[in-house]
């Protein structure tokens, strides 16, 4: 795996032009996860392997501020992911954890195990109220964010070769939730009745 990863600009419907290309920071660490961030137009955030991750300025391509993992070993990060309205970051992570970050200060905010085994992947609702996590362990649990509490687990796909859920996903308009799995099934629940007070429906 190559250590450098890139920004493709569509500049028109014809044409493919390469901004940027970074370099990792450190060394021995890989790409694994990228998002703008949502409050500053000019910066991206960059996850890596071995418990690193940042924001870059898009222009300069200088590191902004690096992460604060603290004495915690995250492993390899394979999620990041920009807030829509507020200067927070969060991190899904091998080591079974989310974790929040402050944009500004890179301080982690909050951090808690989510999963019983690696989380996958990681989906935040289009006005930054919910947080959806799939895992390895096959479950997807959606988080109120402001709280940061879980509201509900779903046994949502099987394991395959060590691998579970895949990617979880958010309608951008609609009360559904969507994720695709290593069991070569792809899913939609309905999380309108399960934010009146009941369950969802799959």
């Amino acid at each position: 795996m190559d250590s450098r990863f890139s920004i493709d600009a569509y500049i028109n419907r014809n044409t493919d032009a390469l901004i940027k290309s970074f370099a990792a920071a450190l060394p021995n660490i890989k790409p694994t996860s990228v998002d703008f961030v949502s409050t500053e137009p000019q910066q991206l955030l960059a996850a890596y392997t071995l418990s690193y991750a940042s924001i870059i300025d898009i222009e300069t391509g200088c590191s902004v501020l690096s992460f604060d993992f603290g004495d915690e070993d995250a492993g390899t990060i394979t999620k990041i992911l920009s807030h829509p309205t507020m200067s927070v970051s969060l991190t899904a992570s091998n080591d079974r954890k989310i974790r929040y970050f402050d944009n500004n200060t890179g301080k982690m905010i909050h951090g808690t195990v989510a999963h019983v085994e690696a989380i996958s992947c990681l989906a935040i609702d289009p006005n930054g109220l919910y947080l959806l996590s799939g895992s390895h362990d096959g479950s997807l649990r959606l988080w109120n964010m402001e709280k940061r509490i879980c509201l509900q687990e779903i046994a949502a796909h099987r394991k395959k070769f060590d691998s579970a859920v895949m990617t979880v996903a958010f309608h951008p308009s609609r009360p559904l939730i969507g994720s695709a799995g290593a069991d070569a099934l792809a899913k939609v629940f309905s999380s309108q009745k399960y934010l009146h007070g009941s369950s969802f429906d799959s």
